[in-house]
């Protein structure tokens, strides 16, 4: 195929070239997606005719020297996005049919940029879970292997760009569900600082949480992907007024890391790290030394805390966010209600996922009367030291360095221990942006990520 694995800028390079047309590049992706997509699952639907259009019009446009930034290039979007005309699910049978009213505020942006959508992705229904086994339409498989979880809840954004569907994608990261797919997958995941993107029109989950990240093939294409996206918002109240900023500038700088200090959290001893993924970060880490950066042990005592923290949090936001899904107002109706309370139980039991169901539970319990102050109240007030606490450990560094995950990812059917994915998750309680990259492969070609962690 003319277009295997190329990036964004690879691609753009070839659009001006003309050797290759968007047209073509997105004949191409179809032609891959129509063949692999059926064993992966990672997309939930395409929208081929209104993408060839979107592409003719692009090429128009650069033939003509009027080419947007992001002029030609496909894109797949997870299918918790406001597209205007087009269902948003979230991979759930309560909106199966939902068709979304108006475009999310970065689906505005991208489609002012010239961008082409291809289709909405797989998820964990409602983006709860991590290994996009809980889709109300069947899990998303691992392309490096169809036996295991490709990770989540943004897994089918993840194993579309690692299968070659698409140069680039969009996902939703509340707890790590961009990053540690992307080092499950073997692509790059990056989430930005919270309220540096506006969420609008996009199917929250914890909104204290919640942030638009993106899946590429190079740092470079996440910076000019942000680039588009980022900036005020006056539908979004925590989307900070900042200038337009070009991410990519400064990018080809070879002088980045010498003098930078990073930091190793001591309490990355106190877990189990799968072998190999403790062999490839100390690899990592040794071409960070001969890169000219300063390895530091910082001590960050709050990382026990953050699966708690975060169980206990995010589900009383789950509780409070889902509360709108109740069969009356859209979505999912029972027709076997027999009065209001009945529809409303019915409505859920019949169309919400184990998953979900478990979530909605906990956090309503969590935000009881008897349990608020005990439960919800103590672990915002734990939330702060944790973020204290990593304020002052970057007194000490400039970034924080991590394996992106302390497990391989499981075959379907296993559970990922708690505590995996911890190191990635303070980035969602602190607000802070994190980015995975790979470090490298296992002797069995599997990929392994590392991931770095920035102050705001």
């Amino acid at each position: 195929m003319k277009t295997k694995a190329l990036n964004i800028t690879q691609l753009q390079k070839k659009f001006q070239s003309q050797e290759l047309s968007s047209v073509q590049a997105v004949k191409d992706y179809y032609c891959k997606i129509e063949k692999s997509n059926p064993k992966l699952n990672a997309f939930l639907e395409i929208w081929k005719e209104k993408a060839l259009e979107n592409a003719e019009i692009s090429d128009q446009r650069i033939a003509a020297k009027k080419a947007r930034v992001l002029e030609g290039i496909p894109i797949a979007i997870k299918d918790n996005f406001m597209i205007k005309g087009r269902i948003m699910s979230s991979a759930s049978k309560y909106l199966e049919n939902y068709i979304s009213p108006y475009d999310a505020t970065v689906i505005e942006r991208l489609k002012n940029a010239g961008a082409v959508f291809l289709g909405r992705t797989n998820m964990d229904e409602f983006a709860m879970g991590g290994s996009t086994e809980n889709s109300a339409f069947g899990p998303t498989k691992n392309p490096w292997d169809l036996s295991r979880i490709p990770g989540g809840s943004s897994g089918g954004s993840a194993a579309a760009v690692a299968a070659d569907f698409a140069p680039c994608a969009l996902g939703s990261d509340t707890g790590g569900s961009v990053r540690q797919p992307a080092g499950f997958c073997g692509i790059n995941g990056y989430k930005p600082s919270y309220g540096l993107i506006s969420r609008y029109g996009i199917c929250a989950l914890a909104s204290s949480f919640d942030q638009v990240a993106t899946f590429t093939r190079s740092v470079f294409d996440a910076a000019k992907l942000t680039s588009v996206m980022a900036g005020a918002d006056f539908r979004d109240p925590v989307c900070q007024p900042n200038e337009y900023i070009d991410y990519t500038s400064g990018l080809d700088n070879l002088d980045t890391l010498k003098k930078l200090k990073i930091g190793v959290p001591k309490q990355l001893a106190d877990y189990q790290i799968d072998a190999p993924i403790a062999k490839i970060f100390e690899q990592s880490l040794e071409k960070l030394k001969k890169a000219g950066a300063e390895i530091v042990e910082i001590d960050v005592e709050a990382y026990q805390y953050v699966a708690s923290l975060y169980k206990v949090i995010m589900c009383a936001e789950v509780s409070a966010n889902i509360a709108t899904f109740d069969g009356i107002r859209y979505g999912y109706r029972s027709p076997n209600g027999v009065n209001l309370n009945d529809e409303y139980s019915k409505t859920r039991a019949e169309s919400l996922g184990y998953e979900v169901k478990k979530r909605i539970l906990f956090g309503t319990y969590v935000l009881g009367a008897k349990n608020y102050y005990r439960c919800y109240n103590q672990a915002q007030k734990v939330r702060t030291l944790l973020i204290d606490e990593l304020n002052a450990a970057y007194e000490k560094c400039d970034v924080i360095f991590t394996p992106a995950s302390l497990q391989m990812p499981v075959k379907f059917g296993e559970s990922l221990p708690e505590e995996s994915d911890i190191f990635i998750m303070v980035a969602n309680l602190a607000g802070l942006p994190g980015f995975t990259l790979i470090g490298g492969q296992t002797e069995n070609n599997m990929p392994v990520g590392v991931h770095f962690l920035s102050k705001r």
